[in-house]
């Protein structure tokens, strides 16, 4: 994507951005409400390219504003559920599903780095896995070093999410991974040992203005790292309150101006991937794995699948999990199944949010989109990356108020497996 200064000048919070942002809050509010099921997974004969995702719910400390999946990181729980894990990926397995790309999401992925890597090791056995896309933070990069990794993740996604130090105390986490330049410098140390490092950065921040967003991004192009990934801050609708009251609420007109500041100074020496990613490269797998892949298969406890016209969501009781396994029944316990339309619409979305061309199937849509100057000669426009943007960015909310419905009868010991 080209981009000049008339172009940035159009990045504004506006009526188009209003319109959208509402009408996807209507939308997630509408289709986004699971019910209790018996269902399990389809049976699988065909040859659609499916992702495997792998949902890894333990962290040593909890981030204040993380709406993940996640519980107090309990070693013997913890190893309990890798073994729990391949025993659902044989099932998986044995209805016929066939992946070539795994996604290991969490809390954090590392926290166990033998059991992680037989666990890749499984999944290369039972099926022709191609790519291996990791999350991990800082203090677990050394851990990626040890022989029980090394040379098995293809795509290692490092959640930063500052170089401030001033913003690590404000959120909780220079006190958990260390200071900016000490988190710089692991990153350092990863980049040559996996063939893609990403580097995930959170911009928006009640208290971040213009010139510290442009000391950032100074940071990220000396670093250069392969891919950046620039999240705006989300607050989860459980915590949204106690964050608006300790950090302050957030700005979407902040947000526009400092979206407009990311574009022009990566867009030299960073190709565009999404609304969100940059690649020094312009290809490789990028964290929305949702924009190539229409359909999914999640594993572990909260992880979420989406196979035809229904999503499929796992129980986020790690004791319940362990018992539907131990009866050889899949953890599913919700799902919701979506209308065509409704569908299409979301396959638009996330195609339009990874910059691909127009849909024609959506005449209406495609025509509003063209009025407001979203989409230009088949191409999404400057402006309309930072729409998709936002649109993108009340899904994720969405999925939040989800995840926050099915976590909030849990009890204590819904977070250990006995």
């Amino acid at each position: 994507m080209q981009i000049n200064e008339d172009e940035l000048s159009t990045i504004e919070f506006g009526w188009a951005e209003k319109i959208a942002s509402a009408t996807m809050q209507w939308a997630v509010k509408k289709y986004l409400h699971l019910k209790p099921t018996q269902k399990s997974l389809p049976s699988a004969s065909d040859t659609i390219p499916r992702l495997l995702y792998i949902h890894i719910p333990f962290c040593h400390t909890l981030c204040p504003y993380c709406s993940f999946h996640k519980f107090p990181f309990d070693e013997p729980s913890a190893l309990r559920y890798f073994e729990l894990l391949h025993q659902e990926m044989r099932m998986v397995h044995a209805l016929g599903y066939r992946f070539d790309s795994i996604y290991f999401g969490g809390g954090t992925t590392t926290i166990l780095p033998r059991e992680l890597a037989a666990t890749i090791d499984l999944a290369k056995t039972l099926f022709e896995i191609r790519e291996v896309s990791c999350e991990s933070d800082p203090q677990h990069i050394v851990d990626l070093e040890n022989e029980h990794l090394l040379g098995k993740i293809d795509r290692l996604s490092i959640g930063i999410q500052s170089f401030d130090d001033d913003t690590l105390k404000q959120i909780g986490r220079f006190q958990k991974f260390g200071s900016a330049d000490e988190q710089y410098a692991k990153v350092v140390r990863a980049i040559p040992l996996f063939p893609i490092v990403n580097v995930d950065m959170i911009y928006n921040y009640p208290h971040q203005n213009e010139e510290a967003l442009h000391r950032e991004i100074d940071r990220i192009l000396l670093l250069r790292p392969p891919q950046v990934t620039f999240y705006p801050l989300m607050y989860a609708p459980g915590i949204r309150e106690t964050l608006n009251q300790r950090w302050g609420r957030l700005s979407d007109a902040q947000e526009a101006k400092l979206y407009s500041i990311i574009l022009e100074r990566m867009s030299g020496v960073y190709t565009q991937r999404s609304s969100w990613a940059w690649s020094l490269e312009r290809d490789g797998m990028i964290d929305e794995y949702v924009i190539e892949r229409s359909e999914y298969v999640g594993i572990g406890s909260g992880a979420f699948s989406f196979i035809g016209d229904t999503l499929y969501a796992n129980t986020f009781s790690l004791s319940k999990y362990a018992e539907a396994l131990a009866n050889n029944r899949l953890p599913i316990t919700h799902f919701v199944a979506f209308p065509k339309r409704a569908i299409q619409q979301y396959r638009m979305m996330v195609e339009l949010f990874g910059l691909s061309s127009d849909r024609e199937d959506l005449w209406l849509e495609n025509l509003f989109l063209k009025y407001i100057g979203s989409i230009c000669e088949g191409k999404v426009s400057v402006r309309g990356s930072y729409l998709f943007s936002v649109m993108m960015r009340e899904f994720y909310n969405g999925m939040d108020y989800v995840r926050q419905t099915m976590r909030q009868d849990l009890k204590k010991e819904d977070g250990t497996i006995a």
